[in-house]
């Protein structure tokens, strides 16, 4: 008897409960139906902003490797006829000016996607290429403080490289320690390493050399490390 009047109670307080969520749902039918709509439209707008990245990264990449064309076309010597079927410029000042343009306007239209950081971060090296170092150390900075830390990094090394070609082996050393405290998929630590050395080498080899063994010893197998091999043998003779 106890054993059933427990299995009554037990059935009694479900049958209340499923009575109480029906009559909880007929109560407020309208709000029940407001919210799930409200999951449908956002759904919907999930579904159409990934959409609608998807097709501006496809034209992002679409127009980024036309300007890559642009910056990696031959040169051709001076006078000599262009060929219609092939883009060709008379000298790197010229092609790095119009692989800028370019690239701007990929980086402009694009700018919250991957393909448009990196073509910000190209049309820095393409303004070096141009000659214009001061607009390409302002676009550099600018990719640096992007938000994005692969593309960041590269930007940073690109601006270092700037720096060492333009006598300003402090401001390039300080972007090089960060890069080895900070390192990244697109710039690991020994990359960051191996160009400090290769900076040190003229103006202090030992603490050149001290960095390749260090390379060595933190990353044995990395093509790194073989050029820091290279690098102390060729030291040694």
């Amino acid at each position: 008897m106890q054993s059933y009047t427990r299995h009554q109670l037990k059935e009694d307080k479900f049958a209340k409960g499923a009575q109480g969520a029906v009559h909880w749902a007929t109560k407020h039918r309208p709000t029940m139906i407001w919210t799930a709509g409200g999951i449908l439209v956002a759904a919907a707008v999930v579904f159409g902003l990934l959409a609608w990245n998807s097709r501006q990264n496809e034209r992002a990449n679409m127009d980024l490797s036309k300007a890559l064309h642009t910056l990696n076309a031959p040169l051709r010597p001076a006078g000599s006829p262009a060929d219609p079927n092939s883009k060709s410029f008379t000298s790197s000042v010229e092609r790095g000016k119009e692989a800028e343009k370019e690239l701007k306007a990929v980086a402009g239209q694009f700018s919250h996607t991957k393909p448009g950081k990196i073509a910000a971060y190209l049309a820095g090296t393409a303004a070096i290429q141009a000659g214009d170092n001061s607009d390409a150390e302002q676009q550099l900075k600018s990719v640096v403080d992007s938000g994005d830390k692969d593309v960041a990094a590269l930007a940073k090394l690109a601006l270092a490289d700037l720096y060492r070609s333009t006598s300003r082996a402090g401001d390039a050393a300080k972007i090089y320690k960060d890069l080895t405290d900070h390192p990244t998929d697109t710039v690991p630590k020994g990359e960051a390493q191996l160009q400090l050395a290769e900076m040190y080498e003229a103006t202090d080899p030992k603490e050149a050399a001290t960095l390749y063994q260090q390379i060595q010893k933190e990353s044995p197998n990395s093509t790194a490390a073989q050029i820091a091999a290279s690098k102390l043998a060729s030291a040694s003779k």
